[in-house]
């Protein structure tokens, strides 16, 4: 039985870190996946889109996530202290210089008031989706602790 046992113990872990390696590297593809419809902001005044989330990425609402981006420089969006944005893409490629939609970048909380570090890095927090705020993005990163630098 020990014999059996061992083998199938190892074969779980491998899996079960595979998919969390799967799960982390492709998490931008996945929160990708966002549909969009018009309406009238109240906020704004005017009719804007606003994001459909598939089960998929609702499945992801308030969970803990490990994502890698690029850090959007502060001043793209005012220079705020109490957080940060990352982008999927560099910040030549961003969503704030017109050349990515509005769910490659995400607003980044940090759980300490110390930011991060380096242009690309990985952090690791809580997934809020924001479904109806045109005064913040549509994906949200509480508690958010940087754990690497990016690859």
């Amino acid at each position: 039985m020990k014999k059996i046992l061992f083998p199938s113990l190892i074969s779980l872990l491998f899996l079960s870190t595979l998919t969390l390696v799967f799960a982390s590297t492709n998490i931008w593809e996945t929160l990708f996946k966002v549909k969009w419809y018009k309406k009238y902001s109240e906020v704004m005044k005017e009719e804007i889109e606003f994001p459909i989330f598939n089960p998929e990425i609702k499945a992801l609402d308030g969970k803990e996530i490990t994502i890698t981006g690029y850090l959007v420089p502060s001043e793209m969006y005012g220079g705020d202290t109490n957080y940060c944005i990352i982008s999927a893409y560099p910040a030549s490629n961003c969503f704030f210089c017109g050349q990515a939609g509005p769910e490659t970048v995400m607003e980044v909380y940090p759980q300490k008031k110390k930011m991060f570090q380096g242009s690309k890095f990985t952090v690791k927090g809580r997934l809020k989706l924001n479904p109806n705020d045109p005064d913040h993005l549509i994906y949200i990163l509480e508690d958010a602790v940087q754990i690497g630098s990016g690859q």
